[in-house]
């Protein structure tokens, strides 16, 4: 009877007992019957195309910044530059005269091509020294075109010949540049403008600003320091005793507007109405223009300007006294230094 009761109390002692503790499940545990998902190895992510991922770098380069750097800004004369158009008359430089002139083979002719919009120092031209920096120009130039393909560009605003009987044409060569441009950015050349704006003056005249600032070629103190004339004319100024060479006494010679380098002091306008001047220093320092000449060639003529004129400055100088400019003709302007060198030539557009 003891015994009985003895397992009756075990039998319920077992039954109340709390069931033994079992593992907790985790949030991240897989469901029973289903496999764990393999997570990916650091290899097969760097493995997956991504559209911000730089380029790989060579072997030996240093590894990539985080933040890229920032571009360079080009020079402001290639910002500017024009685009080779499309579908030119292809020919072969057979020929470098000089820095603005070359002779082009165009279909089996060879033509003698004038470049529009510039004007080299002279070194083969029949009863003319040779002037300063003529001869790097002639090199540069050679070295630039001889024997080069290029595209040849013809201009509506222009004649189709010179007085020589030249082709008057843009030059491309087959990387895109412009040979006429190319030639002022680098000093060899002044812009020129012959009688009509062209198509490219804007990029020409902003790149011999641009290379008189750098002081780049004939710009240079150390070669002509712009000065367009003979060998040695940067740094020969007339005898006291001289006065003023006869291309500037009394206003009474026409200059040849092609040796005008326009530049430090360049003519910007002249309102013949009004009798007034306006003249901007495109140069890197103050020109004191005491001694200057201001020219009215029609009349032979002086426009007075005095003063100093900071560097980008602008400023007019009005007349004094009776009128001096043609208003119903061609009057051309031309302003020379105190030694009495061409500074910068205006062409009447009337």
């Amino acid at each position: 009877m003891r015994h009985h009761i003895l397992l009756i109390l075990a039998l319920l002692l077992a039954a109340c007992a709390p069931p033994p503790p079992q593992a907790r499940s985790s949030p991240t545990a897989p469901s029973a019957g289903l496999p764990a998902p393999t997570p990916a190895s650091p290899a097969s992510i760097a493995a997956l195309p991504s559209s911000s991922a730089a380029p790989p770098a060579p072997a030996a380069a240093s590894p990539a910044p985080t933040t890229p750097p920032a571009p360079t800004t080009p020079p402001a004369a290639a910002a500017a530059a024009p685009a080779l158009p499309p579908g030119l008359p292809r020919g072969t430089v057979v020929h470098v005269v000089d820095g603005d002139t070359l002779d082009i083979d165009l279909a089996g002719t060879v033509e003698r091509i004038r470049l529009i919009g510039i004007n080299t120092p002279e070194t083969v031209k029949p009863n003319t020294p040779v002037e300063c920096f003529g001869r790097e120009a002639s090199a540069y130039a050679k070295q630039l075109l001889n024997g080069q393909a290029v595209s040849v560009e013809a201009d509506p605003s222009q004649d189709t010949r010179d007085k020589y009987g030249r082709l008057l044409a843009y030059v491309w060569l087959d990387d895109g540049r412009l040979a006429n441009l190319d030639l002022v950015v680098g000093g060899y050349a002044y812009e020129y403008t012959y009688d009509q704006p062209y198509a490219y003056q804007r990029q020409l005249k902003q790149a011999q600003q641009d290379a008189q600032v750098a002081q780049r070629g004939l710009w240079s103190p150390a070669t002509c320091n712009g000065v367009h004339g003979p060998v040695g004319a940067a740094t020969t100024a007339p005898a006291a005793d001289q006065g003023a060479p006869a291309s500037s006494r009394g206003c009474a010679a026409a200059p040849d507007p092609a040796s005008a380098p326009n530049a430090p002091i360049v003519i910007v306008a002249v309102d013949k109405r009004a009798e007034l001047v306006r003249l901007k220093n495109v140069g890197s320092e103050p020109i004191d223009l005491s001694g200057w000449t201001m020219c009215s060639l029609r009349g032979a003529q002086r426009h007075p300007v005095a003063g100093v004129i900071a560097a980008g400055e602008t400023n007019d100088f009005p007349g004094a006294g009776p009128s001096i400019w043609s208003n119903g003709s061609r009057d051309d302007g031309a302003l020379f230094d105190a030694q009495g060198r061409l500074v910068s030539y205006w062409r009447d557009g009337t």
